[in-house]
């Protein structure tokens, strides 16, 4: 990481006033800060990270009664690369000088054999280490996102079979009571753990959802405006494979997030209206009692937010969108 780290940061200090220069190295440099920052708020809060997994592996899992089978697959394609075997066939037009994958500024004896090559190889080693970590933690959050929907959909069928027992059984009620009486604590009981699951997944991923909404927004904005301000040349031309990989990057990883956290207020806020379409009324005054509570506390949907303020959800992620390509449309606009 130092070994791009360091250059990245002297190549934007020695070039402050080119422009392209500092907006280029700034979104590779931010994505690899976002990595290293996830890194350091998982080891913070390991102590709250690995009872978390753990518990999402077993216990609750173990929750679910009902077969829920779902693949989500992710996938990643590393666009960059594509620009840097591009520029390995097509050749530089001056053979005396080299080339990294990443814009790093390194002293000139940096350049020759075999110092060239160990820094060739340390920048792809660096920049796939970085994918890897934004990664893992990102498909971390999705699936326990994910996770937390598939318990509100089987909590919601829960509630749908207590709604059929009373009316096949609303004859000889009295009698099925206690059985009624049951699932009515079980239904509670399990609502209590996932909305405490809910409370929990916000406290440790909350950090890390504000690193990369905060770099993500940032990264947009750097390449939307290089994109946007670049002449058509050769070079732009070039690149544009890897300006494109930058922002497609930012806003999946955005996507990645506000699409669960989207489905987790919406199933979490299907609850309340499960349970009042059921025939509750039909129940005895004290289980009627309860079954208002679950309706009053339900109404408050559950989320997830990016440093407690930003909700990740999906019109949030539009209003980005939407602001990334005015932004872009404007500013080539007022170039013609």
């Amino acid at each position: 990481m130092i070994t791009i780290v360091i250059p990245q940061g002297i190549q934007i200090y020695e070039n402050w006033e080119d422009l392209s220069t500092v907006l280029e190295t700034s979104s590779v440099l931010l994505t690899i800060l976002l990595a290293i920052l996830k890194s350091l708020v998982w080891i913070s809060n390991r102590r709250k990270m690995d009872p978390f997994i753990r518990y999402m592996l077993t216990d609750y899992w173990d929750l679910m009664t009902t077969c829920i089978s779902e693949k989500h697959a992710d996938v990643y394609t590393v666009l960059p690369m594509i620009e840097i075997f591009v520029a390995l066939i097509k050749g530089p037009n001056d053979n005396s000088t080299r080339h990294f994958p990443f814009l790093a500024l390194y002293p000139e004896s940096y350049y020759n054999f075999p110092m060239y090559e160990i820094i060739f190889l340390s920048q792809v080693v660096a920049t796939s280490l970085c994918g890897l970590v934004i990664l893992g933690t990102d498909t971390l959050i999705a699936t326990a996102l994910f996770h937390t929907c598939g318990h509100f959909k089987v909590l919601q069928r829960k509630i749908k079979n207590i709604d059929t027992e009373i009316n096949v059984q609303h004859a000889c009620i009295t009698e099925n009571m206690q059985k009624i009486k049951l699932h009515v604590i079980d239904i509670i009981k399990y609502h209590y753990t996932i909305l405490w699951f809910c409370d929990y997944m916000e406290t440790v991923f909350s950090p890390m959802l504000f690193l990369q909404t905060l770099a993500s927004s940032l990264i947009i904005c750097l390449v939307g405006f290089q994109v946007a301000s670049a002449g058509i040349t050769v070079n732009i031309i070039s690149k544009s494979v890897k300006y494109v990989s930058y922002l497609i990057m930012a806003l999946f990883q955005l996507l990645l997030f506000c699409m669960p956290g989207d489905a987790l207020i919406y199933e979490s806020s299907m609850v309340y209206k499960t349970v009042y379409a059921i025939a509750w009324y039909k129940l005895p005054i004290l289980l009627k009692t309860e079954i208002r509570l679950l309706i009053l506390r339900s109404q408050k949907p559950s989320k997830i937010t990016a440093g407690k303020f930003y909700v990740m959800h999906l019109e949030n992620f539009t209003g980005v969108r939407k602001s990334c390509i005015t932004s872009c449309i404007t500013k080539c606009v007022s170039k013609l």
